[in-house]
């Protein structure tokens, strides 16, 4: 039964990890995606988003990174092989 939930666990926390990967932004809440914040009749622009009515989600930039150098780290290893070569 543990095993299971592991499984599960595992399973959810990857596809949470892909979702971020794809989807990084996400409507600003604050705004409700408008860009703007109406305050009677003046309509000033979203702190948050800065008018452009999205956010970065949180975990987003983090797991963009880790891709990153993972990639460079490949490049590298790419790079050092072939040099060796006679």
């Amino acid at each position: 039964m543990h095993l299971h939930l592991i499984l599960l666990l595992l399973a959810l926390s990857a596809a949470r990890v892909g979702f971020l990967y794809l989807s990084p932004f996400g409507p600003c809440p604050k705004c409700k995606s408008r860009g703007n914040i109406q305050r009677g009749k003046r309509r000033p622009v979203c702190l948050r988003c800065k008018g452009l009515r999205r956010i970065q989600r949180p975990g987003s930039r983090a797991i963009h990174r880790i891709v990153r150098r993972v990639r460079q780290g490949r490049q590298a290893a790419a790079r050092y092989q072939r040099e060796d070569r006679p």
